[in-house]
């Protein structure tokens, strides 16, 4: 629905456009009318308004005058002037502010209905324009970020990085380099007091937030590794930049919503070894558990015993969890075998009490991936977790955990038992919905409550395809039917198919049928 804003110091004539004119069948609506320029300037300062309807000849300001400040106002505002005047001055001037349509009166309604139809198809142009973009710019920006993504993590192959990063601006300054890990403290937690239809919106507001900060103090490039995680690349550097990232957590931390914690990956000299750096970074930031939070941990900081039992401890968990998931008893028993290893390290009860508490934390966090609550698996309030206080020995402790976690490794082997299929017919149905649109799976992942890796475990596991290609065939098989229909052009049906881009659509529509779109057209 457009609006519509009529102008004129004739009331009759006013009336007249307002009643006589068939604004819903047009799509518009009159949003205001006022008697002259003044007015409806204080209309256009109050709303905006798709498309102005103005006599030339008003007292104080001009239909002219009023039209040319409109347009400053609001360049993309569509203009229609309505003049007693034959002048060729007047017209000369329309099309010098360049006014949709200029209408002598008197005049019939058909002729004011024909420059609105005029109109209505230049605003419909207009708008699908800037859709288009909008989504031709949200897809360089995922693939951008999954590009950097890949390049960090050590995915991409060494002869291309140069080519690639370049492609996307990304340009090595002189000096060293390095990843910065920001870690979202607290997230899971956050996100707790909110609907899960609010949660989307939580963690895209607490990004923008950090990511203005990076901005603001031109830390470098940034790129989203996790719900909870932004990866920073830093380059141009003569030494570590701790102070420049501690500014980054305590702007964060001003803002008082929340806190941040930073990784500062080992310094290096080109692209090719930044995975090296981000390594270092996972490493550190798994020792926040040792050493806080709302901070910048350093190898220096954190080298020695502390960073040593945290990888240690993380290779440990990482087994325990494995053995969890495959229902495997004996594997659980000696993977907290070793987990008490350490325990036994620690020189007091309350330090033996919080680390058993990190310990439940992380299986809480391991079962979030899972789509399943630990304290409701437990069937436990949070606030009876005190129980592992009451304990009198570590071995007591191991006991406890042990038999829990054999309590969650039987629920999820049992939990696999059962089938998937209405989940997995939810999300098929809603991929064939919105083929149109650019579909991820992280984000149908977030939407249906699961991790990225676990939803697409469990689509594998149902369909025999991974999420992409069941999303590849689907796209297809629809761009197949709208190109029986002779009136929809080429690059129509590859929007509708989802593709903005019209070589992979026609990449793709050729591995599947053996055609491009256009010979698959003249063939049917």
């Amino acid at each position: 629905m457009y609006d519509v804003l009529l102008v004129d110091d004739e009331p009759l004539d006013l009336e007249a456009m307002q009643l006589l004119i068939p604004w819903d069948e047009l799509n518009m609506k009159v949003a205001g009318t006022a008697y002259n320029g003044f007015a409806a300037l204080e209309l256009l300062r109050r709303q905006t308004v798709d498309i102005l309807i103005t006599d030339i000849q008003m007292p104080i300001m001009s239909g002219l005058e009023l039209a040319e400040q409109a347009k400053s106002r609001n360049p993309s505002l569509k203009i229609i002037i309505i003049s007693g005047h034959e002048e060729f001055q007047y017209a000369r001037k329309a099309i010098a502010m360049n006014a949709s349509s200029y209408i002598l009166k008197p005049f019939d309604d058909r002729e004011l209905i024909h420059a609105l139809k005029n109109v209505k198809e230049q605003l419909h142009y207009e708008r699908e324009r800037y859709v288009k973009e909008t989504h031709m710019e949200e897809s360089l920006s995922l693939l951008q970020n999954e590009m950097v993504l890949s390049w960090i993590k050590g995915s991409l192959e060494s002869p291309f990085i140069d080519t690639i990063l370049n492609k996307y601006g990304i340009e090595w300054q002189s000096g060293q380099g390095c990843i910065a890990l920001i870690e979202i403290d607290d997230l899971s937690q956050v996100l707790k007091q909110v609907s899960s239809e609010q949660q989307t919106s939580v963690i895209h507001h607490i990004h923008a937030s950090i990511t203005s900060h990076i901005r603001e103090l031109r830390l470098g490039l940034f790129c989203r590794i996790e719900d909870n995680q932004i990866a920073l690349f830093m380059s141009g550097l003569s030494s570590s930049p701790i102070e420049e990232l501690q500014a980054l957590v305590d702007a964060v931390k001003q803002d008082g919503i929340h806190t941040i914690t930073v990784a500062l990956g080992t310094l290096v000299p080109g692209f090719n070894v930044i995975p090296f750096s981000y390594r270092n970074a996972e490493r550190l930031l798994a020792a926040k558990m040792f050493v806080g939070k709302s901070r910048v941990i350093t190898a220096e900081q954190s080298e020695g015993e502390i960073v040593q039992q945290t990888s240690d401890l993380e290779k440990l968990f990482d087994g325990l969890f494995l053995a969890t998931g495959k229902y495997d008893l004996v594997q659980i028993h000696d993977c907290l075998e070793d987990v008490f290893e350490l325990v036994r390290k620690l020189g007091d009860k309350l330090s033996v009490y919080n680390f058993s508490m990190y310990v439940i934390s992380k299986i809480e966090t391991y079962l979030q991936t899972l789509n399943t609550n630990l304290l409701e698996l437990l069937n436990i309030e949070r606030k009876h977790m005190d129980v592992l206080f009451i304990f009198e020995t570590i071995d007591d402790i191991k006991s406890w955990l042990r038999k829990k976690i054999y309590e969650i490794s039987e629920h999820l082997h049992m939990k696999r038992k059962k089938p998937n299929r209405k989940l997995i017919g939810e999300i098929d149905a809603y991929m064939t919905d919105n083929l149109h649109r650019p579909l991820q799976l992280q984000e149908v992942a977030r939407l249906f409550g699961f991790s990225t890796n676990y939803l697409g475990y469990l689509f594998r596991e149902e369909m025999n395809v991974s999420f992409n290609e069941a999303l590849i065939s689907k796209r297809m098989e629809k761009a197949r039917k709208l190109l029986q229909d002779p009136k929809l052009k080429i690059y129509e049906v590859a929007a509708q198919a989802g593709y903005q881009n019209l070589a992979f659509f026609s990449r793709h529509f050729k591995q599947s049928y053996g055609l491009t779109p256009g010979n698959y057209r003249k063939k049917s």
